[in-house]
């Protein structure tokens, strides 16, 4: 399947933006840490923290993903290119 140039651009950069709020919520979550570990808050904090490293996971997946059909993409048009006798785009 191709998917076309433009579009492989515009999820690499929500992909990307998408990274950069994890690790954003990461920091701050960092300071919001309860000092005292038997604290009630210590709960829903340790769940956020969990469902963040998942949300991080699939991010990761995501941009694998992205990375196979950027190559996969790239290889059809090489070979498109190839058959009808233009120049590779950049």
């Amino acid at each position: 399947m191709k998917i076309p140039r433009n579009r492989l651009l515009e999820l690499a950069l929500h992909v990307k933006l998408a990274s950069e709020a994890m690790i954003d919520a990461a920091r701050h979550l960092a300071a919001l840490e309860p000092a005292d570990t038997s604290a009630p808050e210590r709960g829903p904090w340790a769940e956020t923290c969990k469902d963040l490293l998942a949300m991080n996971v699939q991010l990761g997946f995501m941009e694998r993903l992205l990375r196979r059909a950027t190559r996969e993409t790239a290889k059809l048009e090489a070979r498109i290119d190839a058959r009808s006798g233009t120049r590779p785009r950049l």
